[in-house]
């Protein structure tokens, strides 16, 4: 059985509703419908009564089985890795990361050597094309990046969620009569979808090896956009400077904003009108493929920040 299960059904538990577990797990909600449903046919019996969702009998003692296997797996691999460390010597994890994905590794570094004194990552920059390549090719044993994931040959785990917001110049069509004061990467301008749709939008987009380019198509497809002679554009930087310039509209991670905001201000923080653009961050690993056991403790390590943030 799938241990991450144990996570999910505690998780929609606590949350009392499906919708709001799925949020706070960072996964669609039929997918996590799906796990519980799979979880209740391996056990033989039902765990929620649905409409209005609430936990049987089963699901009560099935709970309390959940919260103590949970406790005894984080026992467990508190021991091994006090072992690890004595017994082991040091441990080298190489683990491909794209720029938001080292961002996520990078935060919790300190807190992962802390708890596993004898782990050293070793993170490799890269596209998120590369990852995979990487991975697949066994060139790593890990790769931390964005969504989506292309290969059918990698199994993975969403770890957080990453807002987009649109970087809109402020000489643009879209912000004609518009009031722009208070807005920001945290409280983004909500702009109706039809002035996306306009032919006279500028539209500055990432080149197909980066995975912004999906995110955009995402976007365009949802929305019915058809961007007219967009600019394509490789590095994430240059198409923000693009848009300072005055020249066009970029769709940024709210993480890239933070950091470039104090180098240009001509620009106005967009979003769609009672929407939300993002993609995960994911980790993921070679289906099949087993880990060695730093390598597993470093899967472990960051799919429990998740859960405990």
């Amino acid at each position: 059985m799938d241990t991450s299960v144990f996570h999910y059904f505690k998780n929609v538990a606590e949350c009392g509703s499906i919708s709001a577990a799925a949020r706070k797990l960072f996964i669609s909600q039929p997918a996590l419908t799906k796990q519980l449903g799979r979880l209740e046919q391996q056990l033989g019996v039902k765990l929620f009564e649905r409409a209005p969702l609430k936990m049987t009998a089963e699901g009560e003692a099935f709970l309390e089985f959940a919260e103590r296997y949970l406790e005894l797996e984080h026992d467990f691999f508190e021991q091994i890795s006090r072992a690890g460390g004595q017994e082991q010597g040091i441990q080298t994890v190489s683990v491909g990361t794209t720029a938001r994905g080292g961002k996520y590794v990078g935060d919790h570094t300190n807190a992962l050597i802390s708890a596993y004194p004898y782990l050293r990552p070793e993170y490799l920059d890269m596209s998120a094309e590369a990852c995979e390549a990487a991975l697949i090719e066994e060139r790593v044993e890990l790769i931390v990046y964005t969504d989506p994931v292309i290969s059918d040959k990698i199994e993975y785990m969403p770890i957080e969620e990453d807002p987009l917001i649109w970087a809109v110049p402020r000489n643009s069509v879209l912000l004609e009569g518009r009031n722009t004061e208070g807005s920001s990467q945290d409280a983004p301008l909500e702009l109706e979808v039809e002035v996306f749709r306009r032919p006279d939008v500028n539209y500055i987009l990432s080149t197909p090896n980066h995975s912004l380019y999906y995110a955009e198509e995402a976007f365009f497809k949802k929305y019915r956009i058809k961007p007219q002679n967009p600019l394509r554009v490789d590095f994430v930087d240059t198409r923000y400077s693009i848009a300072c310039s005055g020249s066009g509209i970029v769709l940024i991670p709210r993480t890239t904003a933070l950091k470039l905001v104090e180098r240009d201000r001509d620009v106005v923080y967009c979003t769609v009108k009672g929407g939300r653009i993002c993609r995960y961050v994911v980790i993921a690993r070679k289906k099949g493929k087993i880990l060695k056991q730093g390598a597993e403790e470093f899967w472990r390590f960051m799919v429990t920040q998740r859960f405990e943030t």
